[in-house]
């Protein structure tokens, strides 16, 4: 796969300007955006190793590694879906590539932007279901929200993949790239700005709602990523002609999207791992202390029996009482007595984020 100014290349640019199309040649400014986001992947798939391994440890537990591993993997799907289908790399060498319908829709489309819209979305949603709801999000509840995610995808993917070319996508040799249709796009879009409104409400629901770490300014970010690359996708998929043409338009895309996916993943997770990392007993203590000032340890299912587990999806508490303006429950807490240490940790301990 050559990123020189080739005789073919040249070619192919000048076919394009016969079809009216100004066509930035694909270059080194290429070679480079695949580079630089790659390795950021590649960097990023060393952390989530870890944070899988960790993910018994509390304060990791509670960001539910395995949802945000997944959200990882979303994110690398759409960034060879966004490779493949906004002309950084030739298609023309590889049947697989001028498959269309599988790095558009699949890749692209369904693995990356939908389903990393809906990962931030069902994180968010497991939040407003136990801090606002007052309500554990375990059993049922998981069960409904996840199958209802991955089969609205599932069918999306397939109905999109089973309909006539001229209707969704379809790779054109003249430009080497694939030419897809705006009634196409536009679905698209309004699939990934659904999630993003749903988000929005969810987020301002609880906009009251106590916490004791870093979650009101995880569903800010969360939406604000979403915001963003829905934005500028929606700009470039339907305000700029040919945009992949386009050498800037092309390669700041795909800059933004991983970036805001990236800023987004960290935000959520980086605390917790750095300490996880680096002070791992003592962020710990920080952390239950926290939950004890508070009073909100079962909101977080904390519990001790010899090892630590935590899950905020497990949380269960048949004996809390709760209300949407916030969780009040009985001050029962003999089983996390004996499991508490003094620590000189204050509460006024850095690690903590004031709202």
């Amino acid at each position: 796969m050559s990123f020189a100014f080739t005789p073919e290349e040249q070619l192919r640019v000048t076919l394009a300007q016969l079809a009216g199309i100004k066509l930035d040649p694909i270059g080194y400014v290429d070679l480079s955006t695949v580079i630089v986001v790659g390795t950021i992947y590649a960097l990023q798939f060393i952390a989530v190793t870890y944070q899988l391994y960790n993910r018994n440890y509390p304060p990791l537990g509670v960001k539910n590694v395995p949802l945000m591993a997944s959200l990882y993997f979303g994110g690398l799907a759409w960034f060879f879906g966004d490779l493949f289908t906004s002309g950084i790399v030739h298609l023309s060498h590889s049947p697989v590539l001028r498959s269309c319908k599988f790095t558009l829709i699949w890749l692209r489309a369904c693995l990356g932007a939908y389903y990393v819209a809906a990962m931030f979305s069902l994180r968010c949603f497991s939040l407003y279901y136990v801090f606002y709801k007052g309500k554990a999000f375990k059993g049922t509840i998981v069960y409904v929200s996840v199958g209802i995610t991955v089969l609205s995808i599932a069918l999306f993917g397939i109905i999109s993949t089973v309909i006539p070319t001229h209707l969704t996508t379809h790779y054109e040799p003249l430009i080497d790239m694939c030419n897809t249709n705006r009634n196409y796009i536009i679905a698209v879009v309004v699939v990934v700005w659904s999630i993003a409104s749903f988000t929005a409400v969810m987020s301002w629901r609880m906009r009251n709602v106590p916490f004791c770490f870093n979650e009101r300014i995880e569903m800010f970010t969360s939406f604000v990523v979403l915001i963003i690359a829905g934005t500028l996708n929606t700009i470039c998929l339907l305000g700029i002609k040919v945009y992949p043409a386009s050498l800037g338009w092309r390669t700041g895309l795909v800059y933004a999207n991983h970036a805001s996916i990236s800023i987004g993943y960290w935000v959520i997770m980086g605390e917790a791992t750095y300490n996880c990392i680096f002070d791992r007993e003592g962020y710990l203590q920080y952390w239950i202390n926290t939950l004890k000032e508070l009073d909100m340890e079962r909101q977080y299912a904390y519990n001790v029996d010899n090892e630590i587990t935590l899950n905020l999806v497990e949380y269960t508490d048949p004996t809390s009482t709760m209300v949407n303006d916030g969780p009040t429950h009985n001050s029962d807490r003999k089983w996390l007595e004996n499991a508490i240490v003094h620590s000189p940790v204050s509460p006024s301990n850095p690690y903590k984020a004031d709202f």
